[in-house]
């Protein structure tokens, strides 16, 4: 049975909410005419958050495209909210709302809506868009629309706009970033020739803009252009610049050299404060050997998992520098400690022959480093820092730990109980009858009973 008006009425008119949503999650797109599902899409004007969202839950998910001329009509609203929602809603329809938002742009009046209108077309990849948009903006002069446009044909890699965007480059300073962008992501051959060719003439921003879509559409030519540019670019410049030259040699297989400029632009983008330069650093690392790079790294392994994923295997293959490296580092108390001693004891746990291929100063170095932390302040440092002695040196491990140290940590005594259960070095047993008589009645029963086991199964 269809649903009626006057049953959507009945159920939306009230302050039932917990209903309206129970009705929507049970209701078919197919279930009613355009006139029903304009007027439940009117619904999304009452200010209750959860209806809100479920009823734009629901057309997102069921695609009624009868109801993108109602939601243009929210783009007029004061309801900042409703406006947004009616934005998202649009922007899923995809090529469908198309039509509902050119009709919307070429009546309404108001710069602001027809900038959020300009916006939600720019979001929508479809052949109709680069249609509307190289009539539209012909029809305007508000640079904030025009904007809009400009990324609208680009983010739908317009060529026909080519020319167009060419002409307008020269026409307005504020639009010149948005056509370099725009025109680097359509990415012909005379939008290429374009941009690089405005490189030396342009500020900052510009140039900025230019590295970046060099970096799209981009060919050997623009590789070692923007190798030269490296050697001499301000600090500023030096990231964009790398990662432009990254895309390029993954795209072409562009070998990169390694001089010192680049080593340096490296190590700058491993310690840039923005993640996804770091990343692009990361990746660089692994087409090149360097002992100071690697250190770089080091000093950020932990502070994100996709970084440490890239930069893994490459200090797995350099493990004698990366040993070396980190007992440097626990001597600086890095903020990332806790994270270079899980590395270590990562590397122990998938390479036990590791510690057999260290020489013994080595070796004796990293024991004192180590031993240094079980004084930090980190419980996770202090914890990693019991694990790695007991697998360096389980004689050594145990003249640390003394009482004091032992009196303060409930959860590492825990974990020393099942350190010791898998060892059958012959101080286990002194120690183990110490954890015994420890103060903490799950302590000393745990080491009783592994005690009691180690000593019947001899």
């Amino acid at each position: 049975m269809k649903i009626s008006i006057a049953e959507l009425d009945r159920i939306f008119q009230s302050d039932d909410i917990s209903t309206q949503i129970e009705f929507l999650d049970e209701l078919k797109c197919e279930e009613y005419d355009p006139n029903i599902a304009s007027h439940l899409c009117s619904y999304l004007q009452k200010k209750d958050k959860g209806l809100r969202s479920a009823l734009s839950h629901f057309f997102i998910q069921h695609k009624c495209y009868l109801v993108a001329d109602k939601l243009t009509e929210f783009i007029s609203s004061d309801d900042i909210s409703l406006r947004n929602i009616a934005g998202e809603i649009l922007i899923s329809y995809g090529g469908f709302a198309v039509d509902s938002l050119i009709k919307f742009l070429k009546k309404t009046k108001d710069p602001i809506d027809l900038k959020f209108a300009a916006d939600i077309l720019a979001e929508i990849h479809d052949k109709k868009v680069e249609q509307a948009v190289l009539e539209l903006i012909k029809q305007t002069d508000n640079e904030n629309v025009l904007i809009s446009y400009i990324e609208a044909l680009g983010n739908n890699r317009s060529v026909q706009s080519v020319d167009l965007l060419i002409l307008l480059y020269n026409q307005n300073e504020i639009l010149k970033p948005y056509i370099i962008n725009a025109l680097g992501k359509i990415g012909t051959v005379k939008a290429f020739n374009f941009v690089l060719q405005q490189y030396n003439d342009e500020d900052d921003l510009v140039k900025y803009m230019i590295i970046e879509s060099l970096g799209d559409i981009g060919n050997e030519e623009s590789f070692f252009f923007l190798l030269s540019e490296l050697q001499n670019a301000a600090l500023p410049f030096i990231p964009p610049i790398v990662e432009a030259v990254y895309k390029l040699h993954v795209r072409y297989g562009f070998d990169i050299p390694f001089d010192e400029k680049v080593k340096r632009a490296l190590l700058i983008m491993l310690n840039n404060k923005k993640a996804d330069y770091r990343k692009v650093g990361a990746k660089l690392l692994n087409e090149f050997d360097d002992s100071e790079v690697i250190s770089e790294a080091l000093k950020h392994y932990g502070t994100d998992s996709e970084f440490d994923g890239v930069i893994y295997h490459k200090l797995l293959l350099n493990k004698e520098v990366v040993l070396k490296l980190i007992n440097n580092l626990i001597k600086t108390e890095t903020p990332n400690l806790s994270s270079l001693l899980k590395l270590l004891d990562e590397f122990i746990q998938h390479e036990p022959k590791v510690i057999k291929e260290i020489d013994k100063i080595q070796l004796h170095k990293l024991i004192d480093s180590i031993s240094r932390c079980l004084k930090h302040t980190d419980e996770m440092v202090r914890l990693y820092a019991v694990e790695l002695l007991f697998k360096l040196d389980i004689e050594t491990a145990i003249l640390f730990l003394d009482d004091d140290f032992l009196n303060e940590n409930f959860w590492i005594k825990i974990r020393l109980t099942e350190l010791l259960e898998d060892l059958s070095h012959p101080v286990v047993y002194d120690f183990l009858e110490k954890l015994s008589e420890d103060e903490n009645e799950m302590v000393s029963e745990r080491a009783k009973e592994i005690l009691f086991i180690k000593k019947n199964s001899n």
